[in-house]
């Protein structure tokens, strides 16, 4: 039996996994976890921030599991260790522990010990990870400045098809992000599954901007409702356009802009 005791289930766009919350864990436990975000985002990216599960020889002592099919949770590849609080290289994804990731919008995790050693356990924290497609743009904006961004050549045609465009949206450190709309004509559809608009907070890594696993700023966007002014917590934002591939369900598209809004220390 995968779970003899049942499963937890998580659910929410964005969130942590502690086990066990004080104290130690005990002996031979097997516990388990079903985490599930939107199935609006592309999949989920995961941080583990401590981990003090004792190690043995191919973690047959005690040890955390991950996968994407309940039945074959049991089988994945097992994970064991004893790493302080935030070390170096705790961010892991979906697909292995090798920091690639599967589309899908439901992940699981299975943890035993045995009867001997026990240590803390784990805590880990996971957030939707969004789609990221198309060239893009950043925009830099100083302290007095208002930049405008949008969808190409809004204020003369439609957006086409099958378009995709990224924009990360930056303004001087100890300002947020302040973005206002003008234009906001696309597609509606139930849960903005066609053509959307999407924000998050940003930060630059090395490989480029995490935009797409960054917090949360607002969900799909779509339709012809105008949305209100936007801020961030930071002084990043990225933006994700996407159409899909109708052409006759395509519409004026957004124009918006944005500038340094308050100071947050």
């Amino acid at each position: 039996i995968v779970c003899p005791n049942g499963i937890t289930n998580i659910t929410a766009p964005s969130g942590e996994l502690v086990y066990p919350e004080s104290g130690t864990y005990g002996k031979n436990e097997t516990k388990c976890w079903r985490i599930t975000v939107p199935d609006t985002y592309y999949g989920i990216q995961y941080r583990i921030s401590r981990l003090e599960v004792e190690m043995c020889s191919d973690c047959k002592c005690d040890s955390l599991q991950r996968g994407t099919i309940y039945s074959n949770l049991h089988q994945e590849l097992k994970f064991c260790g004893r790493n302080s609080y935030n070390y170096v290289g705790g961010y892991i994804s979906i697909n292995y522990w090798r920091r690639d990731y599967t589309v899908g919008s439901t992940g699981y995790f299975r943890f035993v010990s045995d009867d001997t050693a026990h240590y803390t356990g784990f805590k880990l924290t996971f957030i939707a990870k969004s789609r990221s497609a198309g060239g893009i743009n950043y925009l830099n904006a100083t302290e007095d400045e208002t930049i405008e961004f949008g969808t190409p050549k809004v204020d003369i045609e439609n957006y086409p098809s099958s378009y995709a465009e990224q924009w990360i949206l930056i303004v001087p450190e100890g300002r947020n992000v302040q973005i206002d709309f003008d234009i906001f004509e696309l597609e509606d559809s139930e849960g903005c599954k066609n053509d959307y608009v999407e924000f998050r907070e940003a930060s630059i890594v090395a490989s480029g901007s995490n935009g797409d696993i960054g917090p949360i700023l607002t969900g799909r966007l779509c339709g012809n409702t105008k949305p209100n002014s936007i801020l961030s917590q930071g002084n990043m934002v990225w933006v994700q356009f996407l159409s899909d591939s109708n052409s006759t369900t395509v519409n004026k598209g957004f124009k918006a802009s944005f500038k340094a809004g308050v100071l947050y220390r």
